[in-house]
């Protein structure tokens, strides 16, 4: 059974939430969705894996399919060789001047039947052929080893013949002694013919010649040029970048589609020692179990036709005729290009799957949408229950969990009904002052604390206004008793009012007379302050004077003894002016001249004498003068020391009694503003005495209200 949530439950905000159908479907195709994306993914990875063999096996095949044709390619002219050695079994039974033109027509004849053919030849034995004269040896006893080889003209109209009959080195050649041995046709690794006086690269496929009797006759061939291979239609790799190379059995380039000037070269010449590794790989693996078994297959390497990198294919080019050439064939083409086709098939396998699985998401969609619509009529039900409208009908009839809750929001939306019917119609009840209630209607579960409460609240309100009613009785008692004793405090409110108001006068009377003797104190003090400062600058100015004095005092000294070193110097003169009238007296005429001179020297030094004399005694007078000036001077400025101290002390005096005075006028001023207060505090008891009165009219009043609003009021015994 489940248990009533808590009151601290969180709410869940229906304006932010999702519908569960869509909300299942959403998480149900996420998880379809990722379970999907695995399996492409693997199925990605694993396809992709096929699909590189696959690729793989497409090259394998490609280049196996190319091999093939130039086998077959070979394989047909081994069989039209063998066709014309054949034509040439009955040359010697011919008569001997018809032999050397029916080689000659049937050296024409393959020629002119296959334009593949570069020169198609003839070597016999030794006297197997007449002469150029159509006589046999027998006739003209000379030894003659006959050869005759036959091309097209330049112009390809025609055919061209060489004729030897000295070609005796022929018997000691390899293939030559091999065909003759073993009797097999022989196909020659490439080499170089000079054909025109043009140097070309080559192959010759040799079949034996033998006369009716079954006796070795000779070799007949067919040279095939190696460029001519490259114009032979292959099978198509389907790569624009595909290199192909074929390399006979000792490393010798028989095609090259990405360069004719590598044809003829061997491997190693020109940078394809890569090719002749895997050849030699190649050579080296054991027979297969069936025909396309071997191969060697490189995901990294140069394609040299594009010189970048590549995949190659590495597989055997053996003839099955002859005498059994290993040659082998390689097929290279870009990675990128191989890793794009493998990309696209994957891209289209994927699509195809992602196709698929969409399809698939929408089917389960609508299966599980269908499925979970009912839940659209229980939200609906829902969102009218949360609108307040508890009357509603879900109609959901299936056996399954959301017609079970389908039925269960109808009950309780029947019952929620219910209990909102009663609780409106009891509080309707005491709406109309009616607290005689009793609930009728069964509350279940969490529902019973409502009935508990709304019987509380019923309860509550019967005692409740019951109380109100003796209280009403009590207060109107009171508020006469309180009328009474509040006029009784406003007369005396009253009289202190007026007392108050009296005081205040005298004190605001006295404030003004200490009011006034501060500033006057204080305007003496700033007077005082003033001489004082005047007297201290005077007595400076004197400091001055009494300075200035002693240093005249100072310098008259000085001036003294100037004067003293002058007179010193008059005298010296008078005493050297004396000596020289003296020397001139003695010198006669001739020292007459120098005689008036010395006499007014010594006039000079006597007026000088007299001048000092004169200008020390007024020296003497000033010093003394100065000397009593600066003891008069001294005398003053201790005088006036003694009145700065003296004002000084007024002064202190002063601010003291105009501190006083200020402390005085402030202890008054505050005395004013608690007068003020008691005055506005005696003013508001007066004011409160009076609306106590009135409030206790008014509460009088009230309660008497109050007991008649009580009476209507239809409540139970108690």
């Amino acid at each position: 059974m489940l248990k009533g949530k808590s009151r601290g439950a969180k709410k869940v905000n229906r304006k932010f939430s999702s519908s569960l159908s869509k909300k299942i479907i959403a998480k149900m195709s996420i998880f379809i969705a990722i379970i999907f994306l695995i399996n492409v993914s693997i199925s990605g990875a694993i396809s992709m894996k096929s699909l590189v063999d696959v690729t793989n096996s497409k090259l394998i095949s490609s280049a196996y399919e190319n091999a093939f044709l130039i086998q077959n390619t070979i394989e047909n002219v081994y069989g039209q060789v063998i066709g014309f050695a054949n034509s040439l079994k009955n040359i010697s039974a011919l008569p001997p001047d018809q032999q050397r033109q029916a080689i000659d027509n049937a050296l024409a004849g393959v020629l002119t039947g296959d334009k593949n053919y570069t020169t198609v030849f003839a070597y016999f034995e030794q006297n197997a052929i007449a002469d150029a004269n159509g006589e046999p040896y027998s006739v003209h006893h000379r030894e003659i080893a006959y050869e005759a080889i036959a091309y097209p003209d330049e112009t390809g109209t025609s055919v061209t013949f060489e004729k030897h009959e000295d070609a005796f080195d022929n018997f000691e050649k390899e293939y030559y002694v091999q065909i003759k041995s073993s009797g097999q046709p022989y196909i020659m690794e490439p080499y170089v013919y000079n054909l025109r006086g043009e140097d070309i690269m080559m192959i010759s496929i040799i079949a034996p010649v033998y006369n009716a009797e079954g006796a070795f006759l000779g070799v007949a061939g067919c040279d095939v040029a190696l460029s001519d291979m490259k114009t032979q239609q292959y099978a198509s790799t389907g790569y624009a970048s595909t290199h192909m190379v074929a390399l006979a059995e000792d490393k010798t380039v028989l095609l090259d589609t990405n360069s004719d000037e590598y044809v003829g070269k061997n491997a190693s010449e020109v940078g394809y020692e890569g090719l002749a590794e895997d050849t030699d790989k190649l050579k080296a693996m054991p027979e297969g179990t069936h025909l396309n078994s071997n191969y060697i297959i490189n995901t990294d390497i140069t394609n040299f036709a594009t010189m970048r990198r590549g995949v190659s294919v590495t597989v055997p080019l053996k003839m099955n005729s002859g005498n059994g050439n290993e040659w082998t064939l390689y097929i290279a083409i870009d990675k990128a290009e191989f890793n794009t086709a493998i990309i696209k098939d994957t891209i289209k396998l994927m699509l195809a799957v992602t196709l698929f699985g969409i399809i698939l998401l929408y089917i389960i969609y609508r299966i599980i949408k269908n499925s979970l619509y009912p839940i659209t009529y229980i939200t609906a039900g829902a969102s009218q229950l949360e609108k307040g409208n508890l009357k509603i009908n879900i109609d959901v009839n299936t056996d399954d969990e959301l017609g079970r809750l389908a039925s269960g929001i109808n009950h309780i939306s029947e019952t929620m009904d219910n209990y909102v019917h009663d609780i409106s119609q009891q509080l309707s009840e005491m709406a109309e002052n009616n607290m005689d209630i009793e609930i009728k209607q069964k509350y279940i579960g969490d529902f019973i604390p409502i009935q508990t409460s709304i019987e509380k609240i019923a309860s509550s309100l019967n005692e409740t206004l019951h109380q109100i009613t003796i209280s009403a009785d009590d207060v109107a008692s009171g508020s006469v008793s309180v009328s009474t004793g509040a006029q009784i405090l406003s007369k005396g409110a009253l009289e202190q009012e007026k007392a108050i108001d009296e005081l205040a006068v005298s004190i605001e009377s006295l404030s003004e007379d200490v009011r006034a003797n501060a500033d006057d104190a204080q305007k003496i003090s700033f007077a005082v302050k003033q001489v004082g400062e005047n007297i201290e600058t005077s007595n400076d100015e004197m400091k001055k004077l009494v300075e200035a004095m002693a240093d005249i005092r100072t310098s008259s000294a000085g001036i003294e003894q100037i004067l003293n070193t002058i007179g010193e110097i008059a005298r010296q003169t008078n005493l050297l002016s004396l000596n020289a009238s003296i020397e001139a007296a003695r010198a006669g005429q001739a020292g007459k001249g120098f005689a008036v001179v010395a006499d007014e020297i010594r006039n000079l030094a006597s007026k000088s004498a007299e001048a000092l004399q004169q200008t020390s005694e007024l020296i003497e007078g000033s010093f003394s003068a100065v000397k009593n000036g600066t003891n008069i001077a001294d005398e003053t400025a201790k005088s006036f020391l003694s009145v700065v101290e003296g004002a000084k002390e007024i002064a202190s005096s002063v601010d003291k009694i105009s501190l006083a005075s200020q402390n005085q006028k402030r202890a008054l001023e505050e005395l004013v503003k608690n007068i003020d207060l008691i005055a506005e505090v005696v003013q508001s008891n007066t004011n409160a005495v009076q609306e106590s009165v009135s409030t206790s009219e008014k509460l009088s009043k009230q309660s008497k209200l109050l007991r008649d609003l009580v009476s209507k009021f239809h409540l139970k015994e108690f």
